[in-house]
């Protein structure tokens, strides 16, 4: 028997509590996932901002120019 049917079947017959203690691990699973999905983007994010820095600090790097300036103009009905 494959794992998801050996599941549904350890589900179907659990008694009430320890369905409950079954959805219970479902969800601390699950919110542990969301929250190790959002620590390694933080991370990522960290360490990219890091590196921009650092790149700054380069001497051979040339800061930005503006190429072109423009005006926003209002959009009519402001």
């Amino acid at each position: 028997m494959s794992e998801p049917d050996n599941w549904i079947q350890r589900f179907q017959e659990a008694s009430p509590v320890a369905r409950l203690g079954m959805l219970s691990g479902g969800a601390v699973r699950l919110a542990a996932r969301a929250i190790d999905g959002a620590l390694d983007r933080a991370a990522t994010i960290a360490a990219d901002a890091e590196e921009a820095f650092r790149k700054e600090l380069d001497p051979n790097v040339q800061d930005a120019t503006i190429v072109e300036e423009s005006e926003e103009r209002e959009r009519p009905g402001r």
